[in-house]
């Protein structure tokens, strides 16, 4: 089968429209290879509607839940309504940093689902934890008084600075993906939906465990993705070293709300995280040699 031409892939990232071939730029550049189909495929089986999870069940049972438990709760919650609303705002640059239009194609992909999430925690915000305000920007500045103190600056001070960074040309996708893919997502989101998913067992709030558990799968593909994309782009190794320069950070971000058995896993996973990229990228160098 005949190679498909560069303008039928090439797409605005910032709608997720295909171009027509007049409107690609340039310069577009090809991927050169399709694995980034697979995740793409992959998303249109996870698609799930945040409105349609029903979350008057848990609303009743907030209220009688013992004050330890709702506090802990709160926290998490809140800091999922602060974190998921800042990735849907300052993923944007990275897919045009990338240079490929499959790979934004997924970026764009990705920002959706996050969008997804933000809606979906506004709502648990709205509805169960009762934040003030009619507006969910209204909600959001009530959940920062609520969310963990690491949690803000790690979603509200760092990534914002690194997605600026990225938009002005001064840090690549690895950058970006590192902080992201591997510690926003790959430690700290991880183990807050850990901690919600294991706290919600007994199904006391089952709206808010089944949206969770649907975040949850998205976060596995968009961890899997960022692990992809450093194994090709063949990072410089202060890049990787950034990662596990943030684990102490991204174990101490949920503070008290985050059980010790789920933090004490948090290190770990970065080192066998870290361990797969480093060797998939010292395999492709021997098989270049």
């Amino acid at each position: 089968m005949a190679e498909r031409q560069a303008w039928d892939r090439a797409f605005d990232p910032a709608t997720g429209l295909r171009l027509r071939p007049d409107q690609v730029p340039a310069g577009t550049v090809l991927p050169s290879d399709r694995w980034p189909n697979f995740f793409s495929k992959l998303v249109a089986k996870l698609q799930w509607n945040p409105d349609a999870i029903d979350l008057g069940p848990d609303a009743k049972a907030w209220t009688e839940l013992p004050d330890d438990r709702r506090e802990r709760l709160t926290k998490l919650l809140a800091g999922f309504r602060i974190a998921d609303n800042a990735v849907s705002l300052h993923l944007e640059p990275f897919g045009p940093a990338a240079n490929n239009s499959l790979i934004a194609w997924v970026m764009f992909l990705q920002r959706r689902d996050e969008k997804r999430h933000a809606t979906f925690f506004d709502r648990v915000a709205a509805e169960v934890l009762k934040l003030p305000g009619e507006a969910p920007e209204d909600r959001l500045e009530a959940a920062r008084e609520l969310a963990p103190p690491g949690i803000i600056k790690l979603f509200e001070e760092e990534l914002p600075a690194m997605a600026a960074e990225i938009e002005a040309g001064r840090a690549g996708l690895n950058e970006g993906m590192s902080l992201y893919h591997m510690t926003l997502e790959g430690m700290v989101l991880s183990a807050g939906q850990r901690a919600l998913l294991t706290d919600l067992e007994d199904e006391v709030m089952p709206g808010v465990r089944k949206g969770v558990y649907h975040v949850e799968l998205d976060e596995r593909w968009h961890i899997g993705f960022g692990l992809r994309c450093l194994i090709d782009y063949n990072p410089p190794r202060e890049v990787l070293d950034s990662i596990m320069g943030h684990a102490e950070e991204a174990a101490d971000a949920w503070g008290d709300a985050l059980p010790d058995e789920i933090r004490d896993l948090i290190i770990p996973m970065a080192r066998r995280r870290l361990a797969i990229v480093t060797k998939q990228i010292e395999r492709a160098h021997q098989e270049a040699a």
